[in-house]
């Protein structure tokens, strides 16, 4: 049945994938007091909301789910795009990992990671981002190292927005699935099932890790998941569009409104206090719900399930976008004036919270 419904030939990937993620993440959080005194990420810091020592490399465990169902794949589409998630996405699961391993990596280096991904992934599919809809630049983007330095900074960018919002309970795994299946919709809607195929697999994987993730918050993506989900995601984003010309590029970026405007927000926001962009802070839409919201309504709720509270009010905020992109795959001028009027609603929200808690006392995260 499941096949059938989901346009998957044979179920084992997606199992496998779910299975595998699911049960490395179950060990991980079992063998915690082994592996702690590396992987443990502490409560303790200006962005931290969790309330004990929580294992930080949910990343691994997706990271196998995919390639297990890597191995379970018979479609030679399907196959080698998810090997190109799998080689291509090496640079930034490694760099991530190493810096929850060593808390010692900065944001550049991370970022240049996620980067090179794109990079790698362009030199072994040779997809690059050709065309945005925009007069102009679209002209721009025939030039291949302009398209390749633009899909680098866009994957990287999608890639640190995953990052940012991970904390939450099912927050960041929650809004990537998400994403996944609206861009699997669209490439079902467009005639490219094996595209469909591999985000559906994907999702599986960030699925097993998100069973452990929500809503208890019994382990983390961790830089190094985080910024692998995000380049997998994005990737898939760039290569909807590229791999079907009547699918916008804006449908992608409909599809990733929330963390993408979640990104650009937080470094305005900064700039305009003379921070770093790169610095961290509980300012972001997520952590305003939490402590303006969630707190407020329920006060009586332990921490743990507070943070837990707040990602369902963000996964509707992304839901909403992803099925305008569904919808509208192949209008752009509605597409752009969608994205806008989600970057407005953003707004008109962080204001609203931000006020609400403008007068109280500032509470230690």
């Amino acid at each position: 049945m499941i096949d059938k419904l989901l346009g998957i030939d044979r179920p084992a990937p997606l199992v496998a994938a779910a299975a595998c993620a699911l049960l490395v993440s179950v060990f991980l959080v079992l063998t915690k007091r082994h592996h702690g005194h590396l992987t443990m990420d502490s409560p303790v810091g200006v962005q931290k909301v969790h309330t004990h020592p929580t294992p930080r490399i949910g990343g691994v465990g997706i990271y196998l789910g995919l390639l297990l169902a890597w191995a379970f794949v018979r479609n030679p589409v399907v196959k080698d795009t998810i090997g190109i998630l799998l080689l291509a996405g090496i640079p930034a699961l490694a760099c991530g990992l190493l810096e929850d391993v060593t808390k010692k990596v900065g944001v550049l280096p991370r970022l240049l990671a996620t980067m090179a991904s794109s990079v790698l992934a362009w030199l072994l599919t040779g997809i690059a981002l050709n065309r945005l809809d925009v007069h102009g630049l679209d002209w721009l983007l025939t030039v291949t190292p302009i398209a390749v330095m633009f899909t680098a900074i866009a994957v990287s960018g999608v890639a640190n927005a995953i990052n940012i919002i991970d904390g939450f309970h099912g927050l960041a795994s929650g809004t990537t699935i998400i994403a996944l299946l609206a861009l699997a919709a669209i490439a079902t809607r467009v005639g490219d099932p094996e595209l469909a195929r591999v985000c559906f697999i994907v999702a599986a994987a960030v699925a097993g890790f998100w069973l452990v993730n929500y809503p208890w918050g019994k382990i983390f993506l961790g830089d190094g998941g985080a910024y692998f989900v995000g380049f997998a995601l994005a990737w898939l984003a760039v290569l909807l569009p590229m791999r079907n010309p009547e699918v916008s590029a804006w449908a992608s970026m409909l599809v990733c409104a929330y963390p993408v405007i979640e990104v650009l927000y937080s470094m305005a926001r900064r700039r305009i206090k003379r921070q770093s962009p790169g610095a961290p802070d509980s300012r972001h839409l997520h952590s305003l719900i939490k402590t303006n919201l969630i707190r407020k309504k329920l006060p009586r709720v332990n921490r743990g399930m507070q943070n837990a509270f707040v990602s369902p009010i963000i996964w509707a905020f992304t839901v909403l976008p992803a099925m305008g992109a569904v919808a509208l795959f192949n209008q752009p001028g509605l597409l752009v004036s969608a994205v806008a009027a989600c970057a407005v609603v953003y707004h008109l929200a962080y204001q609203y919270l931000r006020q609400t808690g403008a007068h109280e006392p500032a509470r230690s995260r």
